[in-house]
């Protein structure tokens, strides 16, 4: 493992979108022995497990280790002297992994070095909660930018909010604005007759319900994303989604 910019970078665009995976099914494991078998997986299996401390930095390793009697886990660090910096001196670290094929994510402390096998790596205590996600029913299709698809809604008090579309599957729409709270459309939020335009390929409305709100910030600035199910579809109305979720995926293939 090393700081090299294939496994390694300061990320200066955008963190993970929060809206990424509020169509997902979230599990969270509280439980010493739950979090104990998924991290003892992750080990056996060798997946790669990617680190990303506060301030943007990325790395990839491996699980080496994992005692489920003490509560802790090694990983594969501190081989050099910048890993061993950017490792021992964060408080927190996001962890992400993949684990036959569900999404794994948890947040550590500081790690600290530990000898194995005749070299150096970095131990840390369990987290107190681990999320893994569901694998999605339907594929997601990220229209880009300059696509400008749309969607306008109403909210409870009236006003007329217009938002970008991020993604689209048959069961949802991941929705994006610099411009909206989070009161507006809280998780949990119906919002009937919501139409949904595509520019060139046709415009639907539809009733959307927020599952999910999180914020990503960039550059000081905050972009709110927004995952909303379909309250219901017509037969027609998911042949049209079908094929524009194709048609997304064909123009990002020709980029």
């Amino acid at each position: 493992m090393s700081l090299n910019p294939s496994n390694a970078r300061r990320q200066t665009d955008r963190m993970p979108a929060p809206g990424d995976s509020l169509l997902n099914a979230c599990h969270r494991l509280t439980l010493p022995v739950q979090i104990s078998a998924v991290l003892l997986d992750l080990a056996w299996l060798k997946c790669i497990v990617r680190l990303r401390t506060r301030d943007g930095y990325r790395i990839a390793t491996t699980l080496l280790k994992v005692d489920p009697v003490g509560c802790t886990f090694v990983f594969d660090g501190c081989r050099t002297e910048a890993e061993r910096d950017l490792l021992l001196t964060s408080d927190e670290i996001a962890v992400t992994a993949v684990l036959r094929d569900v999404r794994i994510d948890f947040v550590i402390g500081r790690p600290y070095p530990v000898k194995y096998r005749g070299g150096t790596a970095c131990a840390v205590a369990f987290p107190s909660q681990l999320n893994h996600f569901e694998r999605r029913r339907h594929p997601r299709a990220r229209p880009h930018a300059a696509m400008g698809y749309r969607c306008e809604l109403r909210t409870s008090d009236d006003q007329i909010l217009r938002l970008d579309i991020a993604d689209l599957s048959l069961s949802g729409v991941g929705l994006r604005s610099t411009a909206v709270s989070m009161a507006q459309l809280s998780a949990g939020t119906i919002l009937p007759g919501c139409r949904l335009d595509f520019r060139g390929q046709g415009e639907l409305e539809f009733d959307l319900q927020v599952v999910g709100h999180g914020l990503v910030w960039s550059d000081q600035r905050a972009t709110h994303h927004i995952g909303c199910t379909f309250a219901g579809l017509a037969p027609g109305q998911q042949t049209f989604l079908q094929r524009l979720v194709y048609h997304i995926e064909l123009a990002g293939r020709e980029e």
